[in-house]
């Protein structure tokens, strides 16, 4: 009996193959949709994430005193480190990490942690030329930031490793640089008004494919930093890179706890963008939902025509020992078959596009910089167009499924359908 529904069910959709061609054509277009609009928000979205993790730290201790810590960290992996942080305010009122080289260590003792790096930065000015420029002034320890957020891999000209050695040195970004005419081996001044003004030599530029960065980041060597912002020996910040980063948020919350000082996890830095990358994915969810249902309407318009003018057949199939349950899978069966042609179709279209659209040369500039267009190919896309498609005509079929699945054939036969 199954395969003699099958066979009905399929005799059926060729029967009314223009109908069912247009259904099917309605299904396709929306996981088309869903398929293309996923790949572009998620090729920007990605795009950013991947900017965000690389030239940012996982997990960012600050030098904002929540409480006193508790004298004794903690007991971490199979030894005992009694890092014992002062937490007593300075006579110069200045906000500072106190101890950070402890910290720092007992940091690489947690697991999940790969590295961390003190640091200190804060806004100055750079002046080249007739041009000057506010700037975000970083000052690290080259060797151990590279480790946790590894600029040498962005350096366009020069060399990172020249940073370290010179005691004059400076990073620039590629925005920065073109926005003050400056080149490699150019001597900039640097100052803050509580500091000094320090004559830096240009040992290197990079390029992170943000924009913002790359327009106003400067990097010098920490002892450099504290002179220009008037700041000797202080730490502001204390940077973590973790194996995951997925569980930042868990890793800042047992920071703050250990140490007493305010720690802040990737996803809360970029809160704004990541409330709107989902703001953004739900209204496209939604759309392209509102698409998918159109198909499926059409769908369930072509079953109840056929049920309505079948109705004579289906009670002969009835009458000669068909049960109610072949003639509903009959009817849900084509509906599944159309659901599936629909999102064979649409994946294949939405595949085209996307590759499409990776070649288009747009050479933007936003949140993130790229030359091309942005996209991102899930297969997850693929599976999740094709299950909605199927949902949406087993829900179409449903009905008139059901509808047919009720006739009877003693009524039909005597001219009294019910």
């Amino acid at each position: 009996m199954p395969r003699v529904v099958f066979f009905i069910a399929l005799r059926q959709l060729w029967d009314r193959k223009l109908l069912n061609g247009i259904a099917t054509l309605g299904v396709g277009l929306g996981v088309l949709v869903l398929i293309a609009i996923s790949a572009i928000m998620s090729g920007f979205q990605v795009k950013f994430i991947n900017s965000i993790l690389k030239i940012s730290p996982h997990v960012t201790i600050f030098d904002k005193q929540l409480r006193p810590a508790p004298p004794l960290l903690a007991r971490y992996t199979d030894d005992f480190i009694a890092a014992r942080v002062s937490h007593e305010v300075p006579s110069d009122r200045q906000l500072r990490i106190n101890r950070p080289e402890e910290i720092v260590r007992a940091l690489e003792q947690l697991e999940g942690v790969l590295d961390a790096a003190a640091s200190l930065n804060g806004s100055a000015l750079v002046a080249f030329g007739s041009k000057q420029l506010p700037i975000d002034l970083r000052g690290i320890d080259p060797s151990r930031q590279d480790r946790v957020t590894p600029i040498s891999a962005y350096i366009q000209a020069g060399s990172f490793r020249t940073l370290d050695a010179a005691p004059d040195g400076v990073l620039i970004g590629t925005g920065l640089a073109t926005r003050i005419g400056a080149k490699l081996d150019d001597v900039i001044v640097c100052g803050a008004p509580l500091g000094q003004q320090l004559s830096l030599k240009i040992v290197g530029i990079f390029e992170s494919g943000i924009p913002s960065v790359d327009q106003n980041r400067v990097y010098v060597v920490l002892r450099n930093a504290q002179a220009i912002l008037g700041k000797p020996d202080i730490v502001g910040r204390i940077d973590i890179k973790l194996r995951d980063p997925e569980v930042a948020v868990r890793v800042a919350a047992r920071v703050e706890q250990m140490f007493g000082y305010d720690a802040e996890s990737w996803q809360e830095t970029n809160a704004n963008f990541l409330s709107l990358f989902t703001q953004q994915n739900t209204i496209i969810n939604f759309v392209v939902g509102a698409i998918l249902m159109v198909g499926g309407f059409g769908i369930l318009a072509i079953q109840i025509m056929i049920v309505l003018q079948k109705t004579r057949d289906i009670a002969i199939l009835r009458s000669v020992g068909f049960h109610r349950s072949d003639i509903l899978a009959a009817f849900l069966l084509q509906g599944a078959v159309i659901a599936l042609l629909g999102a064979a179709l649409g994946s294949v279209g939405g595949h085209y596009i996307i590759v499409a659209l990776s070649k288009l040369r747009t050479n933007t500039e936003g949140l993130v910089k790229s030359e091309y267009f942005l996209v991102y190919e899930d297969p997850l896309m693929y599976v999740y167009g094709t299950l909605f498609a199927l949902l949406v005509g087993l829900l179409a079929s449903f009905i008139p499924a059901w509808r047919g699945s009720r006739v009877e054939p003693v009524d039909v036969l005597r001219g009294q359908l019910g």
